[in-house]
């Protein structure tokens, strides 16, 4: 007899079988290698799933704009890391508790001089900036609003080390970036040599702090409404449970220092 076996049945054992969707080029929090999910925000996840007795939790590496549509369509169940979207993706919600809050900020060639542009966006009207794709939740609405009345150049580029090593060549004054995960790549590629500064690349400085954006785990409502995943609830219950035992205990926060030495 021919049948389809639904996501929910998957089974390790006793556990049920669940994929979650990480982004794939996003130094050092999540990112793919070997076609393994690995970072920082990984590294967390792992403790959380691991804590979680009746799931065997997968986590799938995927471009970050395919993660979006395939929680659009209610293609799969969960996709991380997020911010909260549920004033404009109408298909990422609910959400789990937050793991880490984010420090995002502008970062530009030094001529631009951003540590005394402290006013966002303002200061920053008529230069070019690039910001990572799919990471539309950067700058604030005024910003937004700049871009579509063409007071500021915009455009996006997949990953972060590409984005530094273009701005750096001067094809942008500058972009935004999450604060830790810049200095993370920026000084591997400054070690590495693969950014000379004064020989074919310029300085970069930070700006101030435009935004602190907590992450989260984001769930396809689609899906959820739909019924793939009767399981939801119970997972997100257990999921919220075990990370906030992990972050009373100190934990999370002693992962999240033992990670970002190893990557």
């Amino acid at each position: 007899m021919l049948f389809t076996l639904l996501p929910w049945l998957h089974t390790f054992g006793e556990k049920t079988h669940v994929t979650i969707h990480v982004d794939d080029s996003y130094k050092p929090y999540s990112y793919e290698h070997k076609k393994q999910a690995e970072g920082v925000y990984i590294e967390v996840l792992k403790a959380v799933f691991n804590n979680m007795i009746d799931f065997k939790v997968t986590m799938v590496p995927i471009a970050w704009q395919r993660g979006k549509q395939i929680m659009a369509k209610g293609k799969g169940f969960g996709l991380a890391p997020v911010f909260f979207h549920g004033h404009d993706w109408p298909y990422l919600y609910p959400y789990s508790l937050h793991f880490y809050e984010e420090k995002i900020l502008p970062v530009c060639q030094e001529h631009i001089r951003p540590k005394d542009r402290k006013v966002w966006p303002n200061n920053y009207v008529g230069l070019r900036i690039n910001n990572v794709v799919g990471f539309d939740g950067w700058g604030g609405e005024k910003f937004r609003q700049f871009i579509e009345k063409g007071k500021i150049k915009y455009g996006e580029v997949r990953g972060i080390e590409n984005i530094i090593l273009m701005t750096g060549l001067g094809r942008a004054d500058c972009f935004l970036a999450e604060e830790s995960s810049f200095d993370a790549v920026y000084s591997s590629l400054v070690k590495s040599r693969q950014f000379d500064i004064g020989i074919r690349y310029s300085s970069l400085v930070k700006g101030p702090v435009i935004g602190l954006d907590p992450v989260y785990i984001g769930y396809s409502q689609i899906a959820i409404e739909q019924g793939k995943y009767p399981f939801h609830k119970k997972f997100m219950k257990n999921f919220d449970i075990e990370l906030y035992k992990l972050k009373k205990s100190g934990s999370v926060a002693n992962i999240m220092r033992k990670a970002f030495i190893e990557h």
